[in-house]
């Protein structure tokens, strides 16, 4: 019995000793993903889909959320943020054409309608975006006083082309108002 009870306590003390050798304090700043949906991360979450079928894609991102329905929120408003900075990339010729159509020859006071009519653009794009897809991660980070959890939210939004169009018509006539 005695011989039993040496032998299981050396078996106890070696596992333990293995197994604290094993492990090791993580680095600060250091992630781990303990959560997908879905499984796998989508090729979108990296490049967007081209444009198809009428239809413009952005991905919209939130980091280091502290919740999941604020991720989904932010992720959705830096997509529609993106739609905006894309229609003011390639509108600005429409926006000039439109400044001259309506007479406006001073650049301060045209400076002025522009800035209106992306506040518009903003509101009108969000009534026809579609949230097509998301995917999301939870993470734990190990900071200096332990464990932190996040989440990380992507959405794939999708505006159809006679939308958007439609958006900034309606923009441009709103702040001439």
């Amino acid at each position: 019995m005695r011989r039993i009870l040496v032998i299981l306590t050396v078996l106890v003390g070696a596992s333990v000793m293995l197994s604290a050798c094993g492990s090791k304090q993580p680095q600060i700043g250091e992630q781990f993903i303990v959560e997908r949906v879905p499984d796998s991360r989508p090729r979108w979450v990296a490049r967007p889909p081209a444009d198809r079928d009428n239809k413009f894609f952005f991905v919209g991102v939130k980091t280091h959320a502290s919740s999941l329905e604020n991720g989904n929120t932010d992720a959705r408003q830096n997509g529609i943020q993106k739609i905006v900075e894309y229609i003011g990339g390639t509108g600005m010729v429409d926006y000039t054409k439109a400044r001259v159509e309506a007479g406006l020859t001073d650049e301060g006071q045209a400076g002025n309608y522009i800035e209106d009519g992306y506040r518009f653009l903003a509101e009108s794009i969000a009534q026809g975006v579609r949230e097509d897809e998301t995917y999301y991660e939870r993470v734990r980070e190990w900071r200096p006083d332990g464990w932190r959890y996040f989440w990380n939210y992507y959405a794939l939004l999708s505006i159809p082309q006679d939308a958007l169009e439609r958006a900034a018509r309606m923009a441009f006539e709103l702040s001439l108002i």
